[in-house]
């Protein structure tokens, strides 16, 4: 299994409204186009200043270039959605109460290392197997 870490900006999309009244969006892929594949697991990361992880999701179909994305409407820029590269995903559970907030995981040996966090502007990111690990078990409470 595969796993990605897929970032959204709440400046562009209303990304929480969405995580909290769909089952899934379609996702922007600027990097990975052949290598994301259904079935693979990804995290959902929001920037700014409550950056951190929001959701799980699995992706349910390869990316595909499209004029416009089927859920053009949560975009507040819809211009910045036009002709790209999409995967649909699908979630698989929702954090929006309690997030794995990036003030908390910069002090973790495991996830301090997420390129998302050291590296920040991009749409996609790979996840280590071990950073995969260390998310599940601290969204089951270990």
């Amino acid at each position: 299994m595969v796993s990605w870490l897929f970032q959204a900006n709440p400046k562009y999309s209303q990304i929480l409204a969405a995580i909290q009244k769909r089952e899934g969006i379609y996702w922007l892929v600027t990097r990975y186009t052949q290598e994301i594949t259904p079935g693979d697991s990804a995290i959902i990361w929001i920037a700014g200043k409550q950056a951190g992880i929001y959701a799980i999701a699995e992706v349910t179909a390869a990316p595909e270039f499209r004029d416009e994305p089927p859920d053009i409407d949560i975009w507040t820029m819809p211009v910045r959605a036009k002709a790209r590269v999409w995967a649909p995903v699908r979630f698989q559970q929702k954090r929006l109460d309690a997030p794995l907030l990036k003030s908390v995981l910069v002090f973790d040996p495991i996830l301090q290392e997420l390129e998302v966090i050291r590296r920040p502007h991009n749409s996609n990111f790979r996840v280590s197997e071990e950073q995969w690990r260390r998310v599940v078990s601290l969204l089951n409470g270990e």
